[in-house]
């Protein structure tokens, strides 16, 4: 399933083949497109087809050339959703290593054509990190990121300006780390972390885990992080914070805290949430745990903009899942708190960090079901019931560049229009 407004789905055919030739019915439409082992659709006639096939479906037909023989594959259906995906997909590119890299950047895609544009790389500011970009409910015109090294700190760009803040404090552990938005623009939740790392002889290669982590929010207009708002505990490790799309509830992650890295594989997360007073900026007790981990742990809450679901991410151990091949995207219904069956999303590889779209019927995943080294973006429809349809790779101009791209997708964020 695939929204009415995204880019033409070329793609290349596996097999050997001379020549390629597609045929695509929709809506008494047919478009035709042929190649050497590849397929490209001409971007007028993509966009003829899919608006006349809205709500409906194209069927695919392909045939290839080997040999001076033609053969025909079987088709296949795409359904064309009425519900359009947000215009832009905003990520972080960078090498999925650890010692050493080159150019990291923040770049935006349209995701209705090809155009991909940085909105800042580090080649521009002294070759430091850049990361952790959020954005207020996906709206261009309220943005954030971490600066570190040279010209360090968070950035804040709101109502066309740009502020950058030194977030160390004599109260916390550390500048501010993952954040979320609160939907009103006024407050960022974010953890703050003492985060190390450590190296697999086998297997996964990195492992990331907390030795402290806290939970605070930060008060925009105020220039404050809040005492009241904060989640700060000895006895727990607490991560990953969001807040709810009503701005009534600050989500979390937390695990008993022990000894690390002894215990690395034995951490294990809840989801929990806690009542947020937007109007006094201040959290209110007691703490509701939604998913309790007994033999796994739970990352990434993400709640749908509509308030219906939960979306998180699975796995053994730990909260940092990029790295594990096991860790799968979970959901549960809000108010029922039953679990969806997400098994048409999921890979036998890692999923990971996940966007949703601001009509709550699309989703972004991080996934490296490719080739488990790096980490690609996948799109998703999510039905009325809350079911996932079979996910699509984002779309290229050239169905090769992944393969030439030596870069990862980190945390791909749906925006509404172009920062």
């Amino acid at each position: 399933t695939i929204p009415h407004n995204i880019a033409p789905l070329n793609f290349r055919f596996e097999g050997e083949a001379e020549r390629c030739y597609a045929e695509l019915k929709g809506a008494d439409l047919i478009v035709e497109a042929s190649g050497k082992g590849e397929i490209r659709f001409s971007e007028k006639q993509w966009r003829e087809l899919l608006e006349k096939s809205r709500g409906g479906e194209i069927e695919l037909t392909l045939f290839t050339q080997s040999g001076g023989e033609w053969q025909q594959w079987q088709p296949f259906k795409i359904y064309v959703s009425d519900r359009a995906i947000d215009s832009h997909l905003v990520y972080r590119l960078i090498e999925p290593g650890y010692e050493k890299w080159h150019i990291v950047g923040i770049y935006q895609r349209n995701l209705e054509n090809f155009d991909q544009e940085p909105i800042i790389q580090n080649n521009m500011v002294g070759y430091n990190c850049i990361n952790c970009h959020s954005f207020a409910g996906g709206d261009p015109e309220q943005m954030m990121f971490h600066m570190r090294a040279s010209n360090g700190g968070t950035y804040i760009v709101q109502d066309g300006q740009i502020e950058r803040l030194n977030t160390q404090t004599d109260q916390t552990i550390s500048n501010l780390t993952y954040p979320y938005w609160h939907p009103s623009g006024r407050y960022i939740t974010t953890s703050v972390n003492t985060i190390h790392q450590f190296f697999h002889a086998t297997d996964r290669k990195i492992e990331v885990w907390d030795l402290r982590s806290d939970v605070v929010v930060y008060d925009v207009e105020q220039h404050k992080i809040l005492s009241k708002a904060s989640i700060q505990s000895e006895d727990n490790f607490e991560t990953f914070p969001s807040f709810s799309p009503d701005g009534r509830y600050l989500y979390f992650c937390s695990a008993p805290a022990t000894e690390m890295p002894e215990n690395y594989d034995k951490v294990r997360y809840n989801l929990c949430r806690v009542e947020f007073d937007p109007a006094k900026g201040e959290i209110h007790e007691p703490i509701d745990t939604l998913v309790r981990a007994d033999s796994l742990s739970y990352t990434f809450p993400r709640l749908s903009p509509d308030g219906r679901y939960m979306m998180y991410t699975e796995t053994a151990y730990g909260q940092f899942p990029i790295w594990h091949s096991d860790a799968e995207i979970r959901m549960i219904d809000v108010e029922s708190r039953q679990s969806i069956d997400m098994s048409a999303l999921n890979s036998p590889d890692t999923e990971s960090y996940h966007s949703w779209s601001s009509g709550s019927d699309w989703v972004v995943v991080s996934s490296r079901r490719d080739n488990s080294l790096y980490t690609l973006p996948y799109i998703c429809h999510i039905g009325e019931d809350g079911r996932p349809a079979k996910p699509f790779l984002l779309p290229q101009e050239d169905p090769d560049t992944y393969d030439y791209l030596l870069y990862s997708f980190n945390i791909p964020e749906l925006v509404r229009g172009r920062v």
